[in-house]
Parts: C-alpha cells; structure tokens; sequence
C-alpha cells in the first residue's frame, strides 16, 4: 500500500452499532467522559488501539487512548487534570482518581515513506486517516466513534479481528524496517490472541528482527518487560523463539534454548506458564522474580559444566557463579541494575534448595532480607518450598523491632579535686 498516494482518498468502512459487539457499557468510564467531552466541545473523538480491539474480544483493557482532531493545546484547555508531555509526539494525560490515565493524542500523518531513515521524527498532525495508515497492526487501526457509536476501519481491521489475523498496516517491510519495535508488538498481540500471522507479516518479523539493535535499549526494555509480565509469556516465548525474535533480544539464551526441543527452553515455558498463571490471580511476581524464572534454566545448563561441594562451601560457589552468570545472560536487554542485582540475589538463595542437607535451616540474617519474599516466590515457582528450611518459631523479627543492645560507656575520668595536682 503506498501511503502517500492512498492518504487523501481513502474512505473507510463505517461499521454502524448494531452490526459490532462494542457497547459503551464495557468501556471505562472515566474514557467516555473524556469522549464526550471533546465531543460536545466540537471536536472528532476516537476510542483507538487496542482498548477497542480488547472490547470487541470481550476482554477488559489495561487502558485507553482517545485521538482527536483538537490539538494538544486545545486538549490541556478543556481538562485542567491534564498535563503535555512528550517530545517525538506531544500528547495529554488526562489523570483521573487512583492513578488512571487516559491518554489522548492528535491525529498523526505517518512518517514519509519514500525515507530509508530508521526510527525517523513524526511530529506532523494528520487526518483520521493517516492515522490510521501510520498505526502497527489492522486490528489496531479500529476507532470507535463516540457521536454515532459506530467503528471507523479504514484497514479492514474487523475482518482481521473476526478472521484470527496479525496483519501488519501496509508493506510490513516498510513499516518494520521504520520502527523494528513493531517486530515485537506483532509478536507480542499474535501470542496475547491466539491469532496467526499472515505470510508476509511473518516473513518480515524474521527479516528484520536483527534491526531491533538500533532501538533505543529503554524501549527493548519496557517492551520487552510488557511480553514476558502481559499473561501470554509462555506461548510468547515459544512463538519468539520460532520467529527468531527471542534470540535477537536476548543471543545468550540461544546456546540454550535453541536446539530444537530444548529441554531447557521447555523448562522456561513452564516456569512461564506458572508466571502467567499468578498474574491471571493478580498475584504478580516482581520483575526480578520474573527475569531470574526466564533465566533459570539456562543457568542450570551452566552449572552442569561446574561441580560445587556439599554444604555452606557450596552454597558460597553457587551464589559466585550467579553473579557472574545471569548478568552476563541479561545483559543484552539493558535491564535496570537494581533488578538484576535482585536477581542475582533471589537466585543465589536457591543453594538453599538446589541441594538440601539433612537438617538445614536457614539462618536467620536470611529470613530477614529485604529480597527473602521474592526467593520464596521463585523457589515455589521451580517447586522449592524455602519456607520449610525456616528456623522453628516461625520467620525472626525484623530490623525495626530488634531490641537495641545499650552501649557500654567507659566511666569518664574524675576531674581532680581543687587544689590537687
């Protein structure tokens, strides 16, 4: 599709209200005060992105966006709760109690096609259209109308939505090639549907995965952390690993995980499935828990190159080898220091587990680690129970209720007496 010959003439397919399954009763409330107020104000107003393709899967979304043909200027006037921010494209976020935000954007144009340049500047505002033409994925590309209640699909987003299809937005070569971030997104919603990627999407998620290095590591990151804590990790990481994706993101786990039914990398997905399964009980473990599960197995295959002694030696040698271990493993993705030092701590505690010797216990000084929480979810999610090792009496006290131990004062020397020398 040549966005730049199709902006201006392209009409969309205008789905009215009782031919989709999007009420507003499903839609958050605090979106549609935002809808309706841009409306009445006489502006075009949009429930876009995947707040209106989880609805019409009949899912509750984690959030909302709202585009509009307001500018942000015009959007901080009509919501003082609201502040601008942004740099390659400024939007407002509307605050609302709880810490909910809705975000609102202005109609983007995408950025120039005949431009070979990667991860190019887009500060342009568009049309209903073009905004739809610069968007990811077809089933991203729906808005819903809040003046008539109907869907606008200018991509035939809906009939990828109802057909089972991950299609990217017009040439996925192109579109890839200016933003390899969308690799992982169609990953990411094909292992969040269940849904199949179309020949030509698939084809250009494993050409261009290897582009993923130019991004910005934040942006790895956060998307990155998005995959593996979204509630599909395990069947992300099986799809990741076919694409080839896991293995641009993260190359050290490929010696692993990579040949062919890798018991490791089978390991890995059922520690991910344990992962999913604890979110779906809102129940979710902490990024360090969830980086030192993903790791795990590949760091046995390592360890089964070492021999450690029994006992304290032996826990001393396992908790050396993960310090220098799993950073080495993570490293490719810029996590922040402060999760994989977590990591490496939570991790070095299963020595505990990994080897039990008849009547162990847990010292006390470990139980009252701030980490200790974290090492008991990821013991429970390989199947330890760290908490058995505890000392009889249950868990010693914290810090903050130890009794304080008084100082002994040397007696201070007797000024002598006037008169004496």
């Amino acid at each position: 599709m040549n966005t730049a010959s199709t902006e201006h003439t392209l009409e969309p397919r205008i789905i009215a209200r009782p031919e989709h399954n999007l009420s507003r009763k499903n839609v958050d409330p605090d979106a549609l005060k935002v809808l309706y107020r841009l409306h009445n104000h006489g502006f075009l107003a949009y429930l876009v992105g995947g707040g209106v393709r989880d609805v019409l899967l009949g899912r509750v979304p984690k959030d909302y966006d709202v585009s509009t043909d307001a500018h942000p200027g015009q959007v901080r006037r009509l919501f003082r709760n609201s502040r601008i921010i942004g740099r390659r494209f400024r939007l407002v976020q509307v605050f609302f109690r709880g810490g909910k935000i809705i975000e609102v954007s202005t109609f983007r144009r995408p950025a120039e096609e005949e431009s070979d340049e990667v991860l190019s500047a887009n500060n342009t505002f568009g049309t209903p259209a073009q905004d739809a033409l610069r968007r990811d994925l077809t089933i991203n590309a729906l808005f819903y109308n809040i003046a008539d209640y109907s869907l606008v699909d200018y991509v035939d987003g809906l009939k990828d939505l109802r057909a089972g299809l991950i299609r990217a937005v017009g040439d996925p070569e192109v579109r890839f090639h200016r933003d390899p971030v969308r690799v992982l997104r169609a990953v990411r919603h094909a292992a969040r549907t269940g849904f199949a990627l179309t020949a030509d999407t698939l084809a250009a998620v494993k050409t261009h995965r290897h582009e993923l290095a130019v991004c910005p590591t934040s942006r790895i990151r956060d998307e990155f952390m998005r995959d593996v804590k979204g509630g599909a990790a395990a069947d992300w990481l099986e799809l990741a690993h076919n694409t080839g994706v896991l293995y641009s993101l993260l190359p050290t786990l490929e010696p692993a995980f990579g040949a062919g039914a890798s018991p490791a990398r089978l390991q890995a997905s059922e520690l991910m499935a344990k992962v999913d399964a604890a979110l779906a009980k809102n129940r979710a473990p902490s990024d360090p828990v969830v980086l030192a599960a993903l790791l795990w197995p590949a760091l046995e295959e390592k360890a089964r190159e070492m021999s450690f002694e029994p006992g304290r030696a032996g826990r001393s040698q396992w908790s050396l080898f993960v310090r220098e271990a799993l950073p080495t493993l993570a490293k490719p993705v810029a996590f922040a220091k402060r999760v994989v030092e977590r990591a490496c701590q939570i991790s070095g505690l299963m020595a505990f587990v990994r080897d039990p010797q008849p009547g162990q216990r847990l010292p006390k000084r470990v139980v009252d680690k701030g980490y200790y929480p974290d090492a008991c979810h990821l013991a429970r999610l390989l199947g330890y129970d760290l908490k058995a090792l505890e000392r009889p009496g249950g868990p010693a006290r914290s810090k903050k209720h130890r009794r304080r131990r008084r100082r002994r004062r040397r007696p201070r020397k007797k000024a002598p007496a006037q008169g004496q020398k």
